[in-house]
């Protein structure tokens, strides 16, 4: 009897030592995700967007715990469809982008904030500032992908704002001047896959 109790004891310790498996991971089909930025030119909501992004994303809505998400956007493949705007945007009046390539996203924690309606807390890194960040979004749902069979795929829909002024982005005298907005809006639209 002793020897069943150490053997169940054993057991349990090494189950509590085990590594924690982590959601299952997902990948991006490019051609339905979007990075979508939007800034008040005077009074006029302009938008653009980032094309080149990648990362790596685990996420399950029953295992939270063990979700993670990183996100890497190539910040010179922003594009507000003006030529001339895009290269001044690229340039050191707002994202430097020689000096400073990528963007970065790390989450640090999920959390349910109702039916499909979750919370990323995470650490957004731009330019030469990291400051946290809370991006909320929705999860549209799962299903089998219906042109490839053995492959699941999943929708989300998130958004979030920040201050371009905290992360450096403009000198200031655009908005002291009334053309550029501080506040930015980030709308993230995700189709993710992965095998059945």
């Amino acid at each position: 009897m002793r020897r069943l109790f150490a053997l169940l004891g054993l057991a349990l310790v090494l189950g509590l030592a085990a590594p924690a498996q982590a959601a299952p991971q997902w990948h991006f089909d490019r051609a339905h995700c979007q990075i979508i930025f939007q800034v008040k030119h005077v009074f006029a909501p302009v938008m653009g967007r980032f094309q080149k992004f990648g990362g790596k994303v685990s996420f399950s809505p029953t295992d939270l715990a063990n979700s993670k998400v990183e996100l890497v956007i190539d910040a010179a493949s922003l594009n507000t469809d003006v030529p001339a705007r895009d290269k001044h945007l690229r340039s050191a009046d707002f994202f430097e982008v020689k000096r400073y390539p990528k963007i970065r996203f790390v989450s640090q924690s999920f959390e349910a904030r109702g039916k499909n309606r979750f919370v990323i807390k995470g650490r957004l890194t731009l330019k030469d500032v990291t400051k946290p960040v809370e991006i909320e979004f929705t999860h549209l749902g799962t299903k089998p992908n219906p042109m490839k069979k053995g492959v699941l795929l999943a929708g989300f829909q998130g958004r979030f704002t920040l201050e371009r002024l905290d992360f450096h982005v403009g000198s200031g005298k655009f908005w002291e001047k009334g053309l550029i907005g501080n506040r930015v809006v980030v709308f993230i639209h995700l189709e993710l896959t992965r095998p059945q």
